[in-house]
């Protein structure tokens, strides 16, 4: 499941938040108002997830920053604002049997000839998928608890004692933006709809859901042994654990195909320094 935007009607709480960060009071009519999910606890395709404490602080240093496209840091790619956040559970379980909790915002831009495309582009579910840009303190082990600086060695994606690896984002000391994006790090970031569930129906849809993502990675798995891909020793197994479901179906229908497969690559990677590491992420 990819995080999309969410389109909202206007309200008069909202206009309130709004106009905190206006030069003049808005009006109703004159913001389109919509959802977006930021981030979440889930390992992503760098093998990295955030921690319920990071998810929390990144929604107090969230909110006020401006929505951009491709993390071009230029003003004229300010398209949107967030004026309210808040970190919610989603009913499901990550990869690593946590509960799963989503940073979620709401933005608003300015209904304008410039953005009437835009929203549009939003309201069709076209433009829909975002990247966070932020800092963090440090990244560490989730088997050892050790700095994930490759010398402890445990391996992403790899399993010890049944528990897999991956790198835990601690202590966020800034966000500098969030973007519309094409691919992002995060699969389940981007902007959402209301669909209107109750907690029952999302707990049963998110059960049924961890029954068929289950029976779709015993199925790769099984496929990728008999077309020979898998040999032993292979980490593909590991691999299959953080993929999204639809990266599995399209392992599965290549398979079958008896073709080779590949996978998304993130649009933007964590930003490395030549000497001083500051642990800027784009994710």
């Amino acid at each position: 499941m990819k995080q999309i935007i969410k389109s909202v009607e206007t309200q008069s709480e909202d206009i309130a938040l709004i106009n905190k960060y206006t030069r003049r009071d808005m009006k109703e009519d004159e913001v389109f108002i919509f959802s977006v999910v930021l981030c979440d606890n889930e390992i992503d395709r760098e093998g990295e997830a955030f921690t319920k404490e990071s998810l929390q602080k990144l929604a107090e240093l969230f909110l006020g920053k401006t929505g951009i496209f491709d993390h071009d840091p230029k003003g004229k790619n300010q398209t949107a604002r967030i004026f309210s956040t808040s970190v919610e559970s989603t009913g499901e379980m990550t990869s690593f049997n946590e509960p799963r909790l989503a940073l979620k915002a709401r933005a608003y831009m300015v209904k304008s000839d410039r953005y009437k495309d835009l929203i549009l582009e939003i309201d069709a579910g076209i433009i829909k998928e975002v990247s966070v840009g932020c800092r963090v303190e440090k990244k560490v082990c989730s088997i050892c608890g050790a700095p994930y600086d490759g010398c402890c060695g445990h391996q992403h994606g790899e399993l010890y004692d049944g528990k897999i690896c991956y790198s835990m984002l601690i202590d966020p000391t800034d966000a500098f933006e969030w973007s519309f994006v094409a691919v992002p790090a995060q699969t389940r970031a981007g902007i959402i709809k209301n669909y209107g569930f109750n907690k029952s129906q999302i707990e049963k849809q998110a059960s049924i859901g961890r029954h068929y993502m289950e029976q779709l990675r015993a199925e790769v798995i099984k496929s990728a042994f008999l077309s020979g891909f898998m040999t032993k020793g292979n980490i593909f197994p590991n691999l299959v654990l953080k993929m999204n479901i639809e990266e599995l179906e399209a392992f599965k229908d290549e398979f079958g195909k008896n073709k080779s497969s590949k996978t998304a690559k993130p649009q933007l990677l964590r930003v490395e320094k030549t000497k001083d590491i500051n642990n800027e992420f784009l994710i």
